[in-house]
C-alpha cells in the first residue's frame, strides 16, 4: 500500500499526499476550524485526539510544505454493505479547489480502498453543502439514504 504520492497539477502547484502520524494531526486544525466555525479550537482537539486512538486516520494533501487539504477515513465493515472506507471531513483549501487537487486527494482514498479490499466508499455530506454535493455527484457518487442524528 502507497503511504505517500507525489502529483503535479497540470496548471502551477506540485501535491504530495502522505499519511499524517497522530502527533500531527494539530497541523489540520486552521482548516477544520475554517469548515466548522462553529466549533472552538480545544473542541477540535480534543475530538482529534479522541479519534486518533480509534481507527480513523487522516491523509495530508500538501503544496510545498503547506498542509492544502485532508481527508480522514475510517475501514470499517457493516452488514449491510461489508467492508468499506468512510470518507470523514474532506476538505480543501478554498485557493485550491477546481484545480483537480480533490480529485487527486479521492483518487488516493479510492486506491487505499482497494489496497484494504473495500467494497466500497462511502461518506456524508451536509445538505446544506451544494459545493460538496457538486463534487462528489461529478465523481460517481449516488445519494443513497439520509443520515439522521438524535439527542
Amino acid at each position: 500500500m502507497k503511504t505517500t504520492q507525489s502529483v503535479s497539477d497540470a496548471s502551477y502547484i506540485n501535491l504530495m499526499i502522505r499519511e499524517l502520524k497522530n502527533e500531527e494531526l494539530n497541523i489540520t486544525i486552521p482548516l477544520l476550524s475554517k469548515f466548522y466555525q462553529n466549533l472552538d479550537e480545544n473542541l477540535l482537539k480534543n475530538r482529534l485526539d479522541d479519534v486518533s486512538r480509534l481507527n480513523w486516520k487522516c491523509l495530508g494533501l500538501f503544496s510545498n510544505d503547506k498542509l492544502i487539504g485532508l481527508s480522514g477515513y475510517w475501514i470499517n465493515t457493516r452488514i449491510y454493505c461489508g467492508k468499506y472506507l468512510y470518507i470523514d471531513h474532506f476538505i480543501i483549501d478554498d485557493s485550491y479547489r477546481c484545480k483537480g487537487s480533490g480529485a487527486k486527494l479521492l483518487n488516493h482514498l479510492k486506491e487505499l480502498a482497494i489496497a484494504n479490499n473495500c467494497e466500497q466508499v462511502c461518506l456524508d455530506t451536509f445538505v446544506s453543502n451544494s459545493l460538496a454535493q457538486s463534487f462528489w455527484s461529478k465523481h460517481g457518487f449516488k445519494i443513497v439514504g439520509f443520515h439522521y442524528i438524535g439527542k
